[in-house]
Parts: structure tokens; C-alpha cells; sequence
């Protein structure tokens, strides 16, 4: 590491480390919400070939697992990394300051996420191989991320206005 820090400032790098976090978290919420669209909405099957939505009709709802399964994994190991800032240079100056709503939220996104990545593998499983009795189970799984990363991503973003990068 001290050889990347000649090159670039430690603000620098956790900056690039914060938005590389935030460009991954940004494409899992795209896949998650598109996913649970195709899922609670799903495209009628009647629709005659060559009609004006046909170019537009929605990918499957599975095509989009291994996709979130790739990005939420990655995206929690970063947001772990990038934690050590937050515990260090934002969350102190928040309790000194009593903005407790703020702190609140953000330790329940470190439970909420934990809870995402641990429902992960009955996730991949149910969507993986599907059977006919379970639907509901895919959809509530899937719900559960949405939620899920929708929160983590809003209380992140909040926590991260608080200070700003690198201040």
C-alpha cells in the first residue's frame, strides 16, 4: 500500500475506493429493482408477435440472480472496507454533534445488509432451481433485497452527506 500512496493521496484512494463502492451499489439497485418489476409485474403472455411493446418486453426474472448475486458480494466486502473510514472520521463527529437519527439508521443498514448476505444462498437456490411451490418464496426473497439494498443504499448516501468524501 505504500507504494500505491506515492502515486495518490490516502484521500484520494479512499475517495476512488468510496465511488467504486458506489458505482457497484448503484448497478446492484438497477438489477434488484428491475428484477422484482419482472417479478411482481410479469409481461402478459397474449401479446401478439410483432406489436409495438415487443422490442420492449422484460428479461426473465431469473436472467437477473447471477447478476445481483455478483454485485452484492463484492459491493458488502467494499462497503466493509470503506466502513473503517465511517467509524473512524464520520460516526465520532455524529454522536458529538447528537445526530442519533442519523447513527440510528446506519447501524440498522449493517444489520439489514448482514441479513441480505446471509439470505443470499436460499436466494440463489430458489431462483436457481425453481419448482412450482416456490413462488412465493422467490418473491419475498427478492422483495427482501430490494428493501435491502434500496435502505443500505439511501442510509449510506445520507451517512456519506453528513461529512462528505474526504473531509
Amino acid at each position: 500500500m505504500d507504494g500505491l500512496f506515492e502515486i495518490i493521496s490516502v484521500q484520494t484512494f479512499w475517495r476512488i475506493l468510496l465511488f467504486i463502492h458506489f458505482v457497484m451499489a448503484v448497478a446492484l439497485l438497477m438489477a434488484i429493482t428491475l428484477q422484482t418489476v419482472a417479478v411482481f409485474m410479469p409481461a402478459p403472455q397474449t401479446q401478439a408477435a410483432g406489436g409495438f411493446r415487443s422490442p420492449f418486453r422484460p428479461i426473465a426474472p431469473a436472467s437477473y440472480v447471477p447478476l445481483v448475486v455478483i454485485l452484492y458480494v463484492p459491493t458488502f466486502l467494499l462497503g466493509l472496507w470503506v466502513y473503517i473510514k465511517y467509524r473512524t472520521y464520520v460516526r465520532i463527529p455524529m454522536e458529538q454533534l447528537g445526530h442519533w437519527w442519523t447513527v440510528g439508521s446506519f447501524e440498522f443498514k449493517e444489520h439489514i445488509v448482514s441479513m441480505g448476505i446471509a439470505l443470499l444462498p436460499a436466494y440463489w437456490y430458489f431462483w436457481r432451481y425453481p419448482s412450482a411451490g416456490q413462488g412465493n418464496e422467490r418473491k419475498w426473497l427478492t422483495l427482501f433485497l430490494l428493501v435491502t439494498v434500496w435502505y443500505a443504499f439511501l442510509s449510506g448516501h445520507t451517512a456519506n452527506d453528513f461529512r462528505g468524501v474526504g473531509s
